[in-house]
């Protein structure tokens, strides 16, 4: 027997199968909303608030009410125990939209639509991350301020992961219209150079989660994690390059566009700062 799932629908969990949307939701019709998904350990969620700080802020950027007064917490845990998911690892997803409104541009009179739902996670392999991830540069630049925020207008990503794997790859390499190094499709990016760690500085970027936490795990080492316009030439002379989420967590990169990459020593270290940050 299938075992029931559930999601939060705007103001209360409801089985997933009896969850509806209007046709008419602008996330529906235009891609007007933002996600966030998050990572959760035996039931404890891992960098919320700083997902949801950046969910609050690509909402208040585009005019859409951010939910006052809502137990974030309580609520997430909410569906995460209805979908037995108290143990092990899982995947918590949260979408907001603008929901109906009539009108073109960014209406404010309106009631947003806020979906959460949590499936059971299932990382890559141990040998995967021993392996390390083959990446593949899109060759279709992007250069958008949309970038920044976790939209869902997804689909150049999508395509973008498409062309990754119709390459033999399983990342894409996101370029600026400038030709400057961005980001992964869905991962922000680190690379070690002269025994520094650094990452892109890309105007069309996701700040990443995943990233920030990095940054402060290595700080706390006495080390630093500096952000530097980066070329696809500099990067292919990295000692090592690192592909980060809040799912994954560090995932090393084992080639670019067919060329090796060096699987560097390091990506232990920074597992280890990003598993502290996780802890404190």
């Amino acid at each position: 027997m299938k075992k029931s799932e559930y999601v939060w629908l705007n103001e209360e969990l409801v089985l997933l199968d009896q969850a509806a949307v209007s046709v008419n939701d602008r996330g529906f019709l235009y891609g007007d909303g933002f996600f966030e998904t998050l990572r959760a350990e035996d039931g404890r969620i891992l960098f919320m608030p700083e997902h949801l700080a950046r969910l609050k802020a690509s909402a208040q950027a585009f005019r859409i009410p951010f939910p006052k007064k809502f137990s974030w917490e309580k609520r997430l845990h909410q569906v995460l125990a209805a979908n037995g998911l108290e143990r092990g690892l899982a995947r918590v997803k949260i979408l907001l939209t603008r929901g109906e409104a009539s009108g073109l541009g960014l209406p404010q009179e309106t009631w947003p639509t806020l979906v959460i739902w949590a499936q059971p996670y299932s990382p890559p392999a141990p040998e995967e991350y021993a392996r390390g991830w083959p990446l593949a540069t899109f060759p279709e630049r992007r250069t958008t301020f949309l970038g920044r925020h976790k939209s869902l207008n997804y689909l150049f990503y999508l395509a973008a992961r498409q062309y990754a794997l119709d390459q033999g790859a399983k990342e894409a390499l996101i370029l600026e219209a400038d030709g400057l190094v961005s980001e992964g499709a869905a991962t922000s990016l680190i690379y070690a150079r002269d025994g520094n760690f650094h990452t892109p500085l890309a105007a069309s970027a996701l700040p990443g989660v995943t990233i920030g936490a990095l940054g402060r795990g290595l700080a706390r080492q006495g080390l630093s994690l500096t952000t530097v316009p980066t070329t696809p030439a500099q990067l292919s002379l990295a000692s090592g390059i690192w592909l980060t989420n809040s799912l994954m967590g560090v995932m090393p990169v084992s080639s670019l566009d067919g060329m090796p990459v060096l699987i560097s020593p390091q990506t232990g270290l920074l597992q280890e700062c990003l598993n502290l940050e996780a802890q404190a």
